[in-house]
Formats: C-alpha cells, sequence, structure tokens
C-alpha cells in the first residue's frame, strides 16, 4: 500500500508535466495553422456593419459593378467581403476567374448551407439549393439528360409552338370583342413561358393550377 501511494506521489510530477506539454503542443500547432490560413486569406474590403456587411456599400449613385471595380483597385484583383453574414471571394481577374473554374472548380461548386435555403429547397432537395456532392451530380444529370438536352426539347416542341399559338388566338379574341384592350407583354410573355415550363414537367398548364 505504501509503495503504491509512493509510486503514484512519484509518477504524479510526469504526469502533469506531460498533460502540460501535450497542450503546449496542440497550442503551437494551432497558432501555427491559424497563421498559416491568415497568409492565406486574401483582404477583406473594410467597412462591414454587423448583420449586413457590406452590402451598404454596394448601395449608392454607382452601380455595383462600378463599385466592385473600384473596389479592386483599392484591395486588389482577389478580396473578399460579407455579404450579410456569408463570406464572399471576388475575383476581377480573368486568369484568377480561369482558374477558379478549371483547375479549383471543385473547391467552389458548392454553395453555403443556411435555413432558408434548406426550408426552400425542401431539405437540400433541389438543385438550385442542394450542396455540391453525389446527390448533386445525379440530379444534375438527370436535369440535364430528361429536362434540358436537345432530343427532350425536340420532343416536346409542339407544346412550345401550342402555348404561343393559344396565346396569340387568346390576344385576338381579346381584340376582337370591340373593346379597348392594354396587353402587359412582360405578364403575356410570362404566362407562356410559365405554362411551357408546367407542360413540359407536369403535363398541365399554370393557369390550370390557379
Amino acid at each position: 500500500m505504501e509503495f503504491k501511494n509512493l509510486l503514484s506521489q512519484s509518477t504524479l510530477p510526469f504526469i502533469v508535466l506531460g498533460v502540460l506539454l501535450l497542450l503546449f503542443v496542440l497550442t503551437s500547432i494551432r497558432s501555427k495553422n491559424r497563421s498559416s490560413a491568415s497568409r492565406k486569406a486574401p483582404p477583406e474590403a473594410r467597412g462591414a456593419w454587423p448583420l449586413i456587411g457590406h452590402l451598404h456599400l454596394l448601395v449608392g449613385s454607382l452601380s455595383p459593378h462600378v463599385i466592385l471595380s473600384n473596389m479592386a483597385d483599392k484591395y486588389g484583383p482577389v478580396f473578399s467581403m460579407r455579404l450579410g453574414v456569408q463570406q464572399t471571394l471576388i475575383v476581377s481577374n480573368s486568369d484568377m476567374a480561369k482558374e477558379c473554374f478549371t483547375i479549383n472548380d471543385r473547391a467552389f461548386a458548392s454553395r453555403p448551407k443556411s435555413i432558408a435555403f434548406e426550408i426552400l429547397g425542401y431539405n437540400f432537395s433541389m438543385l438550385g439549393f442542394s450542396p455540391y456532392g453525389s446527390y448533386w451530380r445525379q440530379v444534375r444529370k438527370i436535369a440535364t439528360l430528361e429536362l434540358l438536352s436537345n432530343h427532350r426539347i425536340e420532343s416536346l416542341k409542339h407544346v412550345i409552338e401550342w402555348e404561343v399559338v393559344a396565346a396569340m388566338k387568346e390576344s385576338y379574341s381579346l381584340s376582337d370583342s370591340g373593346k379597348v384592350v392594354v396587353t402587359e407583354m412582360k405578364k403575356w410573355f410570362g404566362d407562356i413561358t410559365h405554362n411551357i415550363m408546367f407542360r413540359m414537367i407536369v403535363g398541365k398548364r399554370f393557369d390550370e393550377g390557379k
């Protein structure tokens, strides 16, 4: 019993020293990683506000692309800014943009997760809201082959022609009634587009769902 107590008392300083040494090594590694990450991070534009970030800088008499061009002259061809709470990388150099979308395209292929995307995208199941991965690649393949391929568009060409003719007949019938009818072309083209998309995807017109 006395031997065990003596052994525990003699090893206790070594255990404490080992724990302190381990904490020191972990702290050094973490600080080294932070310093290396900070060296690789692009400069961030000044003037960010809480919650909205740099959004207030994009509002003014100048167009957003002109404001971003002036900021690129100040901070360099690659800098970061916060659009709300999301950190955004701004690239204004053609060579760097080509590198981002060719060599390092996987690093920029995904999109940030948020509660809004989770709710609006049905738990990130929609193509435009889902993060990059095997599911996104499979859905994109289905959309490319089954919805946006030339063969699919050619097979559904009659839907486009029918909707355009139907919209023109409806406009002619309204003008032939003897009343002055004002047609809002934006809504007119929007109805045609919605009807074409709905008939191609679900087989029903958009007007029938109202």
